[in-house]
């Protein structure tokens, strides 16, 4: 029982210290056949924010991709097209889910 109610106490304290964090793959520029020109290797994201991966793609060619963390006032799935030109924002909330 004792072990039980230490195991609680020590979660509720790292969770009281700021919140879960997870672990988000992070380039700038990403294209089809070459990867991640401009890398930047991980990020943070705090409680309320996501793992994101926008890409954008033009008569079904996809051009880039970017990956990263959102902010807390961006907007998640997310499909904004202009002509021919479709730009999409995922997101997802567990460790390096936007690979």
């Amino acid at each position: 029982m004792r072990r039980i109610i230490s195991a609680v106490m020590i979660i509720l304290f790292c969770i009281s210290l700021g919140g879960i964090t997870i672990i988000c793959r992070y380039c700038n520029l990403s294209l089809p056949f070459h990867g991640c020109l401009l890398d930047a290797g991980t990020c943070r994201a705090n409680t309320g924010q996501y793992c994101k991966f926008e890409y954008q793609e033009q008569g079904g060619v996809k051009w880039f991709t970017v990956k990263g963390c959102t902010s807390a006032k961006e907007v998640c799935h997310v499909r904004r097209t202009i002509g021919n030109t479709v730009r999409v924002t995922k997101c997802c909330y567990h460790d390096m889910c936007n690979l």
